[in-house]
């Protein structure tokens, strides 16, 4: 039996509500209010604060009079359309706090969801008592957009919101020619913020195919824009064999076209793939502005020795900020996807979902050549090794074959700001052999 998606609260949820000033206004004045709320917060606010009913029946008609509702038709559609949404909303989900619950002015904005409900359960141990509090994901597929919900007290609130499908562009490094030598830093040249992310996957022969993430902060990217040369970096990366001693190297100028969206990622993210010869590599990575001004250098150790030995069951865990079946680059391309986007340095901010992408190897399959895969997911606090309840249902995965790739979408509603272990316990169903893997991450602290 699956275990029920839960998720972590801290101390039990009283039922209180705080009566506000939208309270006090009449049925009906209080749900135009949260129409309001919903399409409009400016004008939300300015109709809370007249103080008849009759001046806010003037404003609701000055409202819907405005140029997006510019012909009687339009304004008629759209003003049957929200108060529709809304009556909705009040009879789902507004019977006890309606003035307060997300759920209500997401309805209102967006429409019907597809929902995924977590009903709460205690989780009790023998020195912990774990009060867990109901929570909610809707996805709205045409849109793009998932927004995750907790119970509060009285109310549903939104703790995390992702993006997904051809509305959003991730901010992507992208090769230029130049056509000019690499820059030289300059001797204070400030930190551009580099990340590197390196992941081991399938091997073929005495070969290993390898993945490299690696990402500049939005907030440094955006600084070069300020430059003469705008957002243009050199990279160079660089792959030395400690038993071979045979060296591999990549240099190229990269630019980031327009500006960076910032809705999808805290990056500026490129990506590569080679194949490697087994051996222990020392792979270094500098990134230098065009000016000099700015220069980053990351250098991280690749054992593919131990790695090959192994007989690995599964590949590294990939982690990415974006994995769908929207085509934007060939360099974020998989064979069983169109967009991968690396998450590199893998920390998040709070409410930010993320993607965890592995490849099994060696599975048991049936007379008809399939495989049966259960997996099970915990996420485990590092500092304090506490399980932390959020929503990860049980997965299962069949296909043809040996070889099996698997995504899972993590939801880290409100985890609080610390380090953690994403671990997946895998029970290949044909062949009873079992195993686990585990993938680190990080949630920041919340920006004041």
């Amino acid at each position: 039996m699956r275990r029920p998606a839960i998720l972590l609260v801290l101390c039990a949820c009283a039922q209180f509500k705080t009566l506000s000033k939208a309270d006090r206004l009449s049925s009906e004045d209080r749900l135009e209010y949260i129409i309001l709320t919903a399409i409009a917060p400016d004008a939300a606010q300015e109709f809370l604060t007249l103080p008849t009913a009759r001046s806010r029946a003037e404003f609701l008609d000055w409202f819907w009079s405005q140029p997006q509702f510019a012909t009687t038709h339009k304004q008629a559609d759209a003003y049957r359309l929200y108060h529709e949404r809304a009556r909705q909303a009040q009879n789902f989900f507004g019977q006890l706090d309606l003035v307060n619950d997300d759920r209500v002015r997401t309805y209102i904005r967006y429409g019907p969801p597809h929902r995924e409900l977590f009903d709460p359960k205690d989780i009790t141990s023998e020195t912990l008592r774990l009060s867990v509090s109901p929570a909610e994901i809707w996805t709205y597929q045409e849109l793009g957009r998932q927004i995750d919900f907790v119970k509060s007290g009285t109310a549903f609130k939104i703790v995390g919101e992702s993006r997904f499908g051809p509305r959003v562009s991730a901010p992507a490094w992208e090769p230029v020619d130049l056509g000019r030598p690499a820059p030289r830093p300059v001797p204070d040249a400030r930190s551009l913020g580099l990340e590197l992310s390196l992941y081991r996957l399938r091997q073929q022969a005495e070969s290993v195919q390898v993945e490299l993430g690696y990402g500049i902060p939005l907030r440094e990217v955006l600084r070069l824009t300020q430059s003469r040369y705008q957002a243009l970096v050199y990279f160079t990366i660089q792959l030395l064999a400690r038993k071979g001693g045979s060296q591999k190297t990549l240099s190229f100028w990269a630019g980031t076209g327009a500006e960076p969206d910032s809705s999808l990622s805290d990056y500026v993210v490129g990506r590569e793939l080679c194949w490697l010869p087994i051996d222990i590599y020392t792979v270094t990575m500098t990134a230098v502005s065009a000016d000099g001004q700015a220069y980053s250098r990351r250098t991280a150790e690749l054992n593919l020795i131990d790695y090959s030995r192994r007989t690995q069951p599964c590949s590294d865990v990939i982690l990415y900020s974006l994995v769908d079946s929207t085509f934007q680059s060939p360099q974020f391309q998989r064979p069983d996807w169109q967009r991968v986007i690396p998450l590199p340095g893998s920390a998040l901010r709070p409410g930010r979902t993320f993607y965890a992408l592995y490849e099994l190897y060696n599975l048991g399959t049936d007379s008809a050549g399939r495989h049966r895969i259960e997996v099970r997911y915990e996420i485990l606090e590092r500092e304090r090794q506490q399980l932390a309840v959020v929503p990860l249902p049980d997965r299962f995965i069949t296909g043809h074959g040996t070889t099996a790739v698997v995504v899972e979408r993590v939801h880290t509603m409100n985890l609080n700001p610390g380090f953690y272990l994403l671990i997946g316990r895998i029970n290949d169903l044909e062949s009873g052999r079992t195993a686990a893997l585990s993938v680190p991450f990080q949630i920041l602290a919340r920006q004041q």
